[in-house]
């Protein structure tokens, strides 16, 4: 957000105090997403997948953005690949 006025440009603190609120922000819709991710059944997980890690081929966007796509489907992976432990076992 670039202003013309330089009484309205933001001072080095509100600037930090912007980038910390967006990061608790970013924070909390991660959870949110990956919580979500908990109530598709298997097969629309493994789509949710497939499209992530087919956004991390993306030569369009730049590595460090095809980086987060590979990690998040790497992420999103290990819920569902979980076997839950047999009681009677």
């Amino acid at each position: 957000m670039m202003t013309e006025n330089p009484e309205e440009a933001m001072t080095f603190g509100e600037l930090l105090a912007l980038i910390a609120d967006q990061q608790r922000r970013l924070t909390v819709l991660e959870s949110a997403f990956s919580s979500l991710t908990l109530c598709l059944d298997e097969r629309a997980a493994q789509l949710l997948v497939h499209h992530l890690t087919l956004e991390a081929q993306n030569q369009n966007h730049d590595e460090p953005l095809q980086q987060h796509f590979a990690r998040l489907a790497l992420t999103l992976q290990k819920p569902h690949s979980v076997q839950p432990a047999n009681p009677l076992a």
